[in-house]
């Protein structure tokens, strides 16, 4: 039917004929996939009626048989029915092999051994390995052939290799799942269900991507990566008219050299561009227009504190980017204690936020605008403060009277707005403080503290007593 690109899917969604068609490919940036199947939802679907009439399958391989039954049965619910196969690896080689084990360590992490084996399996069948490759006496051959760097990868592998092998679990017919969907769209759905399916790549010369553009629509979100200046180009074009998106949405705009400074600092990943565009429009507050000051106020620390980058990704529970950081830190000879050291004093921080929402309770509120946070709950943070800073200064008062050598000194580090003239900091770390619980907090402490010990006895390597800390700390509890 037809193959849009992101900007033209969107500007034209409401002349576009959805209806006519029973059958959508959404590929390409994270960002845009997901901002896409947002929109074409609401368009298909009142949202009331999303809870009920929308279905969503884990991209797997193996759970096409039943995306494929639940499109040929009639719903008994009214109206449009929408099966969504939601990060789809149907279109996976042996080409993306860091995609999988990107997506497969990150499962492993949140403590979704079942998801994280299916990414494992799936790329033994793009490898053309069967499990016999992942026994014991093959395991370390088998990882250093489907990695580039074993020593990040090895031990997740491992754990969720000895998983695949005692669960029987066996690695999937990648070619056949795939004729069997393609055989579905061919043949048509029952009435009124709508098949959407998202991934991060497509082959274009495989059957099932032409049986969809024949059948169905295609939405292309890729964002070129190369540096032909056409690729530029067409990468511009696209940041350019998702920031124009966002902005006009917000009611704001943005001074050139502000914009400018901004894809000079955050690089090609558009995700990453998205949220600190966010960020800036929630510090502006009511403010019409984003200067070059704000830039440099809300993203310059992150660009020269490394160490800052790592916490403030670990407090986002954003695994992915707090490894990426953390090798940056380890090419760069960065001391593993002061490392330890920083993420502590993060977690910390939080507890004491958790302390303060605790105390304020009704007051403070998940989700609550900067605006809100800064004119009508900031004072009590301040009040907070002043209240911990006089109860640290009589223990250390006290302290000295029983040393009678040392003068008294307020730990700073228990200060949760040290500048109180910068509020947004503050104000993002409330937000960050949603991300964990108060009992995991306190777990990763017990982590920190495990971690910190094993580097001080020099028996294991530092950088994989960190890395399995941050692992664990953002690993979510079942």
């Amino acid at each position: 039917m037809a193959d849009h690109t992101y900007n033209d899917f969107i500007q034209n969604i409401e002349s576009i004929k959805i209806d006519a068609s029973p059958t959508y490919l959404i590929h390409g940036d994270e960002y845009l996939v997901k901002d896409v199947s947002r929109q074409l939802k609401s368009k298909l679907l009142p949202e009331k009626k999303q809870k009920t009439n929308v279905t969503i399958i884990d991209g797997a391989i193996e759970n096409i048989p039943s995306a494929i039954e639940q499109l040929n049965t009639y719903a008994l619910m009214p109206g449009t029915q929408i099966i969504v196969i939601n990060d789809s690896q149907i279109f996976y080689a042996g080409q993306d092999r860091s995609a999988l084990l990107e997506k497969g360590q990150t499962a492993f992490a949140d403590n979704k051994i079942n998801k994280a084996a299916n990414f494992f399996l799936n790329l033994l069948a793009a490898e053309k390995m069967t499990i016999a490759d992942i026994q014991s006496e093959r395991l370390d051959e088998t990882i250093q052939l489907i990695t580039e760097d074993s020593s990040q990868h090895a031990q997740w592998i491992k754990d969720v290799a000895a998983h695949c092998i005692s669960q029987k679990l066996t690695v999937p017919d990648l070619m056949n799942y795939s004729d069997m969907l393609t055989e579905t769209i061919e043949k048509g759905f029952a009435k009124r269900n709508v098949l959407i399916i998202t991934t991060d790549t497509v082959q274009k010369n495989r059957r099932l991507y032409k049986a969809i553009v024949k059948h169905g629509i295609v939405v292309n979100c890729q964002v070129p990566k190369g540096f032909l200046k056409a690729d530029k180009d067409q990468q511009e074009k696209t940041f350019r008219e998702n920031a124009q998106q966002i902005l006009t949405k917000s009611g704001k705009s943005m001074a050139s050299e502000a914009y400018a400074m901004m894809r000079e600092m955050l690089g090609p990943g558009l995700r990453n561009f998205t949220v600190s565009l966010e960020k800036l429009i929630q510090y502006v507050g009511e403010r019409k227009n984003i200067t070059r000051e704000d830039v440099v106020a809300v993203l310059e620390r992150s660009r020269q504190d490394p160490i800052f980058e790592l916490t403030s990704a670990l407090a986002a529970r954003n695994l992915i980017d707090a490894l990426a950081v953390l090798d940056n830190l380890f090419d760069n000879q960065f001391n593993p204690l002061q490392a330890i050291a920083a993420i502590a004093n993060q977690v910390r921080r939080l507890l004491l936020i958790e302390d303060v929402k605790s105390r304020y309770k009704g007051i403070y509120r998940k989700g609550m605008s900067f605006a809100h946070f800064k004119n009508s709950f900031f004072s009590n943070v301040l009040e907070y403060d002043q209240q911990l800073a006089e109860s640290a200064s009589s223990e250390s008062t006290l302290d000295n009277t029983i040393s009678k050598t040392k003068k008294a000194k307020v730990n700073t580090t228990l200060i949760i707005a040290k500048n109180p003239k910068s509020i947004y900091p503050v104000y993002l770390s409330f937000k960050s403080s949603e991300n964990y619980s108060r009992h995991e907090l306190i777990q990763a402490i017990q982590i920190l503290y495990e971690a910190d010990k094993r580097i001080k006895t020099g028996s294991q390597n530092n950088n994989l007593i960190i890395e399995r800390a941050i692992i664990e700390i953002c690993r979510r509890n079942k």
